[in-house]
């Protein structure tokens, strides 16, 4: 397999940004906040991993910014053609700018349509993808395609795979002191599960004066639902002047109807097992990228920036996070 490019770097290494970091939760969680060029980021980590949730924040602003930027078009060079049809069923039509990518299992290089990859405002009919953004590394940026996969291919069919419950074993699912400080503070926690080939997705809902809901992927249950609660007290704090217009309305459907959502979820889960939450993590060794591939039949795609030298998105054809404008709803996620 080919070796998997570097997705981050250091907050020094990235020019421009401007980052602090706030306690949340009674420090049990961390907030960092990093701006570039007038865009806001806000990223979550628990407070264990302070300096690296600010990194992630640094890198992640960075990345933002380059896919804003970036000239697309003649920098594509050689390599094999993807077509927006490989990534979105219905496809319109292109707009003819490509973009050079590398395969994460061949390292062949490609040529993909700029409209999965751009951000901001374009001339395209395509909405943009934040799923894949690489800012703690490439393996991350795959995990979120992947989860959005998983969760938006439920919404659609709820009946072909069953939701499953894990609410009350978030005690456990986080780290000590977590939940505890969340209901201090009123807050409203519910968590839910979908198992996946070689996968575990998770969605969190946080409500108390507005809901925001957070979906990951993991190798476990635990890991999933940490990284999803972590996304959903973002999310919270994220300003909504920076977001594009399909993830206002996403933000805007589950901040104002939280009863609405999670009536949802609750009438179509039931409980988990004990073992799956309780599973260890090192019984599925393969790669994410081998595990995108095999789910989507085809090899996630680096896509770097030759200006910051730094992979800034991961694009998966195949995956259901990719659509034309605008976004369908009421899924709440790409």
């Amino acid at each position: 397999m080919a070796p998997t490019p570097a997705g981050s770097r250091p907050a020094s290494a990235v020019p421009g940004v401007v980052a602090e970091v706030a306690d949340c939760l009674g420090g049990a969680v961390h907030l960092a906040y990093a701006q570039v060029s007038g865009l806001d980021v806000v990223v979550a980590g628990f407070s264990r991993y302070e300096e690296r949730t600010r990194s992630r924040a640094v890198a992640r602003a960075g990345a933002l910014d380059e896919l804003r930027r970036m000239p697309y078009g003649s920098e594509a060079g050689r390599g094999r053609e993807l077509r927006l049809a490989d990534f979105m069923a219905g496809a319109p039509e292109p707009v003819g700018a490509a973009v050079a990518g590398t395969g994460l299992v061949s390292g062949n290089r490609y040529r993909v349509p700029a409209e999965v990859v751009w951000l901001g405002e374009r001339e395209t009919r395509v909405e943009p993808v934040m799923s894949g953004v690489v800012d703690l590394g490439v393996s991350e940026a795959i995990a979120e395609v992947v989860a959005h996969d998983v969760v938006a291919r439920w919404w659609a069919a709820p009946g072909e795979q069953q939701l499953l419950r894990v609410s009350a074993q978030l005690d456990r699912l986080l780290p000590g002191g977590v939940m505890a400080a969340a209901r201090g503070l009123g807050l409203r926690v519910s968590a839910f599960a979908l198992a996946a080939p070689d996968v575990r997705a998770a969605l969190v809902m946080v409500g108390g004066e507005g809901a925001t809901l957070g979906v990951a992927a993991g190798r476990t249950v635990r890991s999933a639902v940490g990284e999803a609660f972590l996304r959903a007290m973002a999310a919270k704090a994220q300003p909504w002047a920076g977001l594009s217009p399909a993830d206002s309305l996403r933000r805007f459907a589950v901040w104002n109807h939280e009863a609405d959502y999670a009536a949802h979820l609750e009438s179509l889960a039931v409980d988990a097992e004990p073992w799956l939450v309780d599973e260890p993590g090192d019984l599925r060794p393969s790669s994410w990228p081998e595990i995108a591939a095999r789910r989507f039949g085809q090899e996630p795609v680096a896509v770097g920036s030759r200006r910051a030298e730094a992979v800034v998105k991961v694009v998966c054809p195949g995956a259901a996070c990719y659509g034309a404008a605008p976004a369908r709803l009421p899924c709440p996620v790409p």
